[in-house]
């Protein structure tokens, strides 16, 4: 396997596994595999937190995964690589009724991961534990999700978790950013990097995702990864993440 492959393939990995977290901590949650399309539900009704991860898969596949999805009843994302606008299944997306994202979600991976640099003044970074875990679900609630959907999403058993970091971030002391960790197996990615509006440009959102991907530099993982949206995309890249794939995703209706 070049490395080139090596890093795609450890981008895959740790996209689909911090999904099967989720999966696996939300009381709604579900999983099935049809053959490498990956099929998950959160029980959230939001998008993001349910859908077919088919980077790999066959258009057929990839049906019976959407097949899976469309009986849940919830609102999903199909995941395929950036050509699938011209492949299969992109053809399969077209002829379900998903709506392709303009934004080809970039998969960045840093390699041998530094030590962080210190946080910037007026920032502190603590990590989550279940007694923390209210404030840091109020935080994330304030950044954008609702507080019952995130309690949904992060209960304490995801805390808990021996592969997973959460993280708070602080400015002058008020929580108003967040960030995690999630390994799978020896690969480490960073999610939920958040940061309330009216702290941003301080440096919050920068010292939580170095805290998360320290943390999988503790866990001994050699290689960092995360899917960047459009906001955050420039300021991994000032990281050291380099983009190794995009992500071409389909939504459902509604």
């Amino acid at each position: 396997m070049s490395e080139a492959t090596a890093l795609v393939a450890a981008a895959n990995l740790n996209c689909v596994g911090s999904y099967r977290k989720l999966a696996q901590h939300c009381a709604d949650g579900g999983l099935r595999e049809f053959g490498k399309a990956v099929a998950f539900v959160t029980g959230v009704p939001i998008a993001l937190f349910n859908g077919c991860l088919a980077m790999d898969a066959t258009a057929q596949d990839a049906e019976l995964a959407i097949d899976w999805m469309v009986g849940h009843a919830t609102p999903y994302l199909l995941w395929a690589s950036d050509d699938a606008a011209t492949s299969e299944l992109g053809d399969v997306a077209r002829r379900r009724g998903l709506h392709r994202d303009e934004w080809a979600m970039p998969g960045m991976v840093l390699a041998t991961p530094p030590e962080p640099p210190a946080p910037a003044d007026r920032v502190r970074i603590e990590q989550v534990d279940e007694a923390s875990l209210q404030s840091w679900l109020g935080t994330i609630a304030n950044n954008g999700i609702p507080l019952d959907l995130a309690e949904r999403l992060f209960p304490s058993s995801f805390v808990a978790d021996p592969d997973v970091a959460l993280f708070a971030g602080f400015l002058d002391d008020v929580p108003v950013g967040t960030s995690i960790a999630i390994r799978t197996g020896d690969v480490s990615g960073v999610y939920a990097v958040t940061t309330a509006p009216t702290a941003r440009r301080c440096g919050v959102g920068t010292a939580a995702a170095w805290a998360a991907v320290d943390a999988g530099r503790e866990w001994g993982c050699a290689l960092v990864t995360l899917q960047a949206s459009e906001m955050g995309f420039s300021s991994y890249a000032r990281m050291g993440f380099e983009t190794v794939i995009r992500y071409t995703t389909f939504a459902s209706a509604g």
